[in-house]
């Protein structure tokens, strides 16, 4: 049974539990969020709708928007022909079907304040229904707006990582590395990253936690990429072990990665995370940048930021 030597870096303050038959089978998702769904809450207390709409995924947002804005203006159709087409000026329709698409474009332009002249309401009850709709539709735009710009300024990192961990060759020695780059072209400063190993103790049943030291744990600026450095030297808890030992011990590397973005001028957070089955023995990452033919930049393929070429690692 492998075993991790004693260190004196054994994290403590993880914010993870230490009961490992109590957890999931990884601590953080790919993406970078807590791999955790939460239970026994309140009904009231589910749904948190700014939350949900400030994170929620691009296409989801849209369709909700969609959805919403569809949905209102076939009610107040509805509400509209259940009124009287009547009292609509301009309805033009001569089947039931032309009135419920004059009553739904009427509302559209109702709820958007566009107003085309064509039609209009004549009726106190068509006035009142397109008043109340006019309150809706201001009330929802201002709303949308605000979550727009909200998601839209949101601070966020948006790193390319490599897909896997290797276990390469370095000074004399081998290392544990994975590769990151900045996503965007806006600039990242001042950037940090805190490595933790998590395993379980087999003899204990117990999750441990250790910190990794890095090469180097910070670095002036994201220009290029940045291969996070571990080297597997002294007192590493990663010293003797194989691929099948971490596989044993169901090991997780989750990198915390801290960075200011000079694009929003505020500090921005990200996690990484390698199980063992997303670790390659033997390997090592290839050059991801080059001189542009003109030779006056610098090209970054950030496609290829997890692109590796396996090798002989040096033996002891």
């Amino acid at each position: 049974m492998a075993t991790i030597r004693f260190s004196n870096r054994k994290a403590t303050t993880t914010g993870f539990g230490t009961q490992a038959s109590n957890q999931g089978e990884r601590l953080v998702r790919k993406d970078g969020s807590y791999n955790v769904i939460r239970s026994g809450m309140p009904f009231s207390s589910r749904f948190n709708h700014y939350h949900d709409l400030i994170t929620m995924k691009w296409w989801k947002f849209y369709l909700l928007v969609i959805t919403f804005y569809t949905s209102m203006n076939i009610l107040f159709a509805l509400i509209f022909m259940a009124v009287g087409m009547e009292q609509i000026e301009g309805d033009l329709g001569l089947t039931t079907a032309e009135h419920f698409w004059d009553a739904f474009f009427f509302s559209s332009q109702t709820m958007t304040t566009v107003g085309y002249g064509r039609t209009s309401p004549i009726g106190f009850a068509a006035n009142l229904v397109a008043a109340i709709e006019c309150l809706i539709g201001l009330m929802s735009f201002a709303i949308l707006t605000g979550v727009l710009y909200g998601r839209f300024s949101r601070p966020r990192a948006k790193l390319a990582s490599s897909d896997q961990a290797v276990i390469a060759p370095f000074e004399g020695g081998t290392a544990l590395m994975f590769r990151i780059a900045n996503a965007r072209s806006n600039q990242l400063i001042e950037c940090e990253a805190q490595l933790l190993m998590s395993y379980i103790d087999r003899a204990t049943n117990r999750r441990e936690f250790e910190t990794l030291t890095l090469e180097y744990n910070k670095i002036s600026a994201l220009a290029l990429s940045w291969t996070v450095v571990h080297p597997i030297v002294g007192d590493s808890p990663l010293v003797g072990l194989s691929l099948n030992d971490l596989k044993e011990m169901d090991c997780e590397f989750v990198c915390n990665f801290k960075g200011f973005d000079e694009t929003y001028s505020q500090v921005v957070y990200t996690r990484i995370s390698y199980n063992s089955n997303e670790i390659v023995w033997g390997a090592k990452f290839t050059p991801m940048f080059h001189r542009a033919q003109n030779s006056a930049a610098t090209v970054l393929e950030v496609d290829k930021v997890g692109d590796y070429e396996l090798m002989a690692l040096p033996t002891s």
